[in-house]
């Protein structure tokens, strides 16, 4: 009677493991997967504004500053997504149109990603 007991609490041990190793294998395919979208993201802006010659572009130290990279662009990326303080790049995006579209959709679907 009580190795019955034992099974019993195995197997609700067993459960309890199986669900913590299934929810570490989904946090780490999210993380993966945000990380490439961050890696992604970052190609497009360095390439794009990362190296703005500062001749002719007005915001040329801003965007070498937070896009002269692929890691300061994610780590940029990344804080955009965490917590959006767009203050630093105001200027920036009233020059800059395009700025502005990829700036809110990474926003709002980076935002949803993170959190």
């Amino acid at each position: 009677l009580r190795i019955i007991r034992i099974v019993r609490f195995l197997k609700q041990l067993y459960l309890l493991a199986y669900g913590f190793v299934e929810g570490t294998m989904a946090v780490f395919w999210v993380t993966a997967l945000a990380s490439g979208l961050l890696y992604v993201c970052s190609i497009v802006l360095v390439r794009a504004y990362g190296h703005s010659n500062p001749e002719i572009a007005e915001d040329a130290d801003l965007f070498h500053q937070k896009f002269g990279t692929i890691p300061k662009t994610m780590f940029a990326l990344f804080e955009l997504a965490s917590a959006p303080d767009l203050d630093p790049y105001r200027a920036s995006l009233d020059r800059n149109p395009g700025l502005v579209i990829f700036m809110v959709f990474f926003i709002i679907f980076g935002s949803c990603g993170i959190n």
